[in-house]
């Protein structure tokens, strides 16, 4: 059976409505935070309240960093290097955005970043994992909490994590 003919009608409707996402916020890719919006409505994620605005502020400064992470961002600044006043400095000279870790728009359509790739990739071992004969969205929720970036820092701070995620997909039925 083929990966695509495992995913559930909610999991092939978030990866559609992030792809729409990239488009219409003018994306350079389809990225990894574009799919957890997509997620947001997943009953996996229910009572974790969690605000769209709060969390595409959160990776459109995440973007103006050109992918530097609160952690990252953080070692620098014990470095004595304040990210957010070099980012401020280069802005003024280059421009606004400048730093953003996207590739131009391509005339055909938007490329995925090798992360969202490898999200559904990891999305599949985790319902291996779990004994499920489907992919849902839990599964892709699961593989964006795995290891570090954007999405599972972002997550981690609002209280969603991994163990927890897991949990409630242990539970999970195909929608």
């Amino acid at each position: 059976m083929m990966i695509a003919e495992r995913f559930t009608k909610e999991a092939r409707e978030a990866v559609r409505a992030a792809v729409r996402d990239a488009e219409r916020t003018q994306a350079g890719q389809v990225g990894v935070e574009h799919l957890l919006l997509a997620l947001l409505d997943a009953p996996v994620l229910a009572g974790f309240d969690l605000s769209r605005e709060e969390l595409e502020s959160a990776f459109r400064d995440y973007r103006r960093k050109g992918g530097l992470t609160k952690a990252d961002t953080e070692a620098l600044r014990g470095l004595g290097i304040d990210v957010d006043a070099v980012i401020d400095s280069v802005e003024r000279s280059l421009g606004s955005g400048v730093l953003r870790s996207e590739k131009r728009r391509r005339w055909f359509g938007l490329p995925l970043e090798p992360a969202f790739k490898k999200a559904l990739e990891n999305a599949l071992r985790e319902a291996r994992d779990l004994r499920h004969n489907y992919l849902g969205a839990e599964h892709i929720l699961l593989a964006l909490l795995q290891g570090k970036g954007i999405v599972a820092e972002v997550l981690a701070e609002r209280g969603v994590t991994y163990a927890e995620v897991r949990k409630r997909a242990a539970s999970a039925r195909a929608t």
